[in-house]
């Protein structure tokens, strides 16, 4: 009787969200221009709920929503996401092409996707859902995407510009500090790269806990409960 009743009293904790767990999977970009508000709002609203956060690339973050090993997932297309999987558009962005102080010059001409060939190039491994999207954007031109120096994440992209090793595409928002200071410098490209997007991704097929509901509402804008 007194395990029936310790087993109650933690049922009746987790329905009223004084404690329990949520589990999600996230990029760089995501949680840098989107997630990190989100995740204070629901740490002020639930201080007794843990958060556990994977740094996954999108294709891990897919499978281990899949697996049920997240509850869901933060992250920036293209996401290689098909049914029982749903998306959820939650913000757009656009990238921009910047390079460090030794490439000042090339702030005052505009480039194409051909002239990129001419400089050093940084961008994230091949194994990535953003060096896909480049890479159809480079071979939409006949071109091919071979980085001289490839990053495991996004928030490795900015130092390595920084340090004069090569130009880079990066989500405006990331880079917007590093822009007003002048230690990197913005470069006009004449094509027109598309809106990318921050989107949710769940599997209805796993029911979510009180935790993850609620962090999910907060992340869609909802009204919290």
């Amino acid at each position: 009787m007194a395990q029936l009743f310790i087993a109650e009293e933690e049922l009746s904790d987790s329905a009223s969200l004084t404690h329990g767990s949520v589990t999600i999977g996230t990029t760089e970009t995501a949680l840098n221009i989107f997630l990190l508000c989100k995740l204070k709002a629901f740490r002020t609203a639930y201080p007794g709920i843990r958060l556990k956060i994977y740094n996954y690339s999108s294709p891990q973050s897919i499978a281990a929503v899949k697996s049920g090993k997240i509850d869901f997932a933060v992250l920036s297309t293209p996401v290689p996401a098909e049914p029982p999987l749903h998306l959820t558009p939650l913000q757009s962005f656009r990238e921009i092409l910047i390079g460090g102080p030794s490439f000042s010059a090339l702030s005052e001409k505009e480039l194409c996707f051909s002239d990129l060939k001419k400089y050093p190039f940084i961008c994230l491994g091949r194994e990535t859902a953003t060096f896909q999207f480049y890479n159809q954007l480079f071979l939409s031109q006949e071109l091919e995407l071979i980085p001289d120096t490839e990053a495991a994440t996004t928030d490795q992209i900015l130092p390595l510009v920084k340090n004069n090793l090569g130009l880079a595409f990066l989500p405006e928002p990331m880079a917007l500090e590093s822009l007003a200071k002048q230690e990197v410098l913005q470069i006009a490209i004449s094509e027109k790269l598309p809106l990318r997007h921050i989107c949710l991704v769940h599997d209805h097929q796993h029911p979510l806990n009180s935790g993850a509901r609620e962090l999910k509402k907060i992340i869609l804008g909802e009204r919290m409960d």
